[in-house]
C-alpha cells in the first residue's frame, strides 16, 4: 500500500484508509504528532515528497525491517526497533518499505523546516541566512530524543488541558536536540567547539552495527574497539557521550530491548528469544524482565498481543 508522504497525518490517513490511533497538534507551533498502528504480515510502502516539513519517525512498539530510499537512491536497510529514530528531511523524495511478522506502531512528528531554521538562528546562534538541514541518523539511538518521544507518547495517550502546551515544550527540546546532534551544524564551533562528533563518527557507527550483529555473543571492549578501528579509551568516550552508557551496559540494554521486541512475535518461543539475545536460558531472561519491568516474558508477551 502506498502513502504520499506530504507531511500531514490527514494525507497518510486518506491513503491508508484509516486514521492514526491518536494525534495531537502543539499549542503554538503548528507541529503535529501522530501514532500509526500497523498490522503484521504486510508490506507497507511510504513514498512521496516531504515538502516543507521534516518527518521524524520513531517506532514505539514492535520490530520491523525497513529499507529506505531517498531521492531515488538506496540509503540503508536494517532492522528497526523501538525508539530508534530515522528522519525524512524537508524536500526529500522518500520511499520506505516496512515489513514485519508482528504488529508495530510508529510515532511521526511533522516538524516544519521553517521552525527548525528559526530555532537554529534564535536559540543556537546560527548566522542569519545559513541553511540548516537535518540529517537522517538511520535508526541510531539517541537517549535524549527517546526521553522526549516517550513523554510525548504519554501526553497523547492521556491528554488533558495542558497536553498541547506540553507538546509545545517537548517540540522545543526535540528541535534543539536535532540541531545539536542531527544537523549540518552538529559539532560545529557555532554550537560548541568542544562537543565531540559522537555517533556521527563513522567508526562509532561501525561499533554500534557490530554490537547489533553480535547481541547473542559476549563481545569484549577490545574486540569491539578493534572492529571499529578505535582505541578502547576513544571507544568508551564515544559511547558515554552518545548513549550515556559504557559499551557493556549498552550491550546489556540492547539485549533486553531486542528480547522485548521479539516477544511481540508469537511464532518465536521464549527459549529461542533468550538464546538469540544472549541470555543463558529462558529463566535468565525471566529474571531480568522481572527486575526491569516487573513481569515475566509470558505476561509481557500477553500484554503486547492484547
Amino acid at each position: 500500500m502506498g502513502i504520499e508522504l506530504i507531511a500531514t497525518p490527514d494525507d497518510i490517513a486518506r491513503c491508508l484508509g484509516f486514521a492514526p490511533s491518536c494525534q495531537v497538534t502543539s499549542q503554538g507551533e503548528a507541529v503535529t504528532a501522530a501514532i500509526w498502528r500497523l498490522g503484521p504480515d504486510k508490506t507497507y510502502v511510504m513514498e512521496g515528497p516531504a515538502n516543507d516539513s521534516n518527518v521524524i519517525s520513531v517506532p514505539t512498539s514492535g520490530h520491523f525491517q525497513c529499507t529506505y530510499f531517498g531521492d531515488e537512491r538506496f540509503k540503508w536497510r536494517r532492522p528497526h526497533g523501538a525508539f530508534r529514530m530515522n528522519l525524512v528531511r524537508a524536500g526529500e523524495q522518500p520511499r520506505g518499505l516496512f515489513t514485519s511478522r508482528q504488529r508495530f506502531a510508529i510515532l511521526h512528528i511533522y516538524l516544519p523546516q521553517a521552525l527548525v531554521q528559526r530555532f537554529a538562528v534564535d536559540s543556537a546562534g546560527v548566522p542569519e541566512g545559513r541553511s540548516i538541514e537535518l540529517i537522517d541518523p538511520m535508526c541510531a539511538h539517541d537517549p535524549e530524543i527517546e526521553t522526549v518521544c516517550r513523554r510525548m507518547v504519554r501526553e497523547m495517550a492521556e491528554p488533558d488541558r495542558c497536553a498541547r502546551l506540553m507538546v509545545d515544550a517537548l517540540v522545543h527540546v526535540l528541535t534543539i536536540q536535532l540541531i545539536r546532534r542531527h544537523s549540518n551544524v552538529s559539532g560545529s564551533p557555532v554550537l560548541d567547539a568542544k562537543r565531540p562528533p559522537s555517533y556521527r563518527d563513522s567508526r562509532f557507527r561501525l561499533a554500534i552495527d557490530y554490537l547489533e550483529a553480535h547481541l547473542a555473543e559476549d563481545v569484549g571492549v577490545r574486540e569491539l574497539a578493534d572492529a571499529a578501528g578505535l582505541s578502547i579509551t576513544h571507544l568508551t568516550t564515544l559511547f558515554r557521550d552518545s548513549t550515556g552508557e559504557p559499551p557493556h551496559r549498552y550491550l546489556m540494554r540492547r539485549r533486553f530491548e531486542r528480547a522485548c521486541e521479539l516477544l511481540g512475535d508469537p511464532s518465536i518461543n521464549i527459549g529461542d528469544i533468550a538464546y538469540r539475545c544472549g541470555f543463558a536460558n529462558s529463566q535468565h531472561l525471566a529474571s531480568v524482565m522481572r527486575r526491569r519491568v516487573a513481569m515475566t516474558p509470558t505476561a509481557y508477551r500477553r500484554q503486547l498481543l492484547a
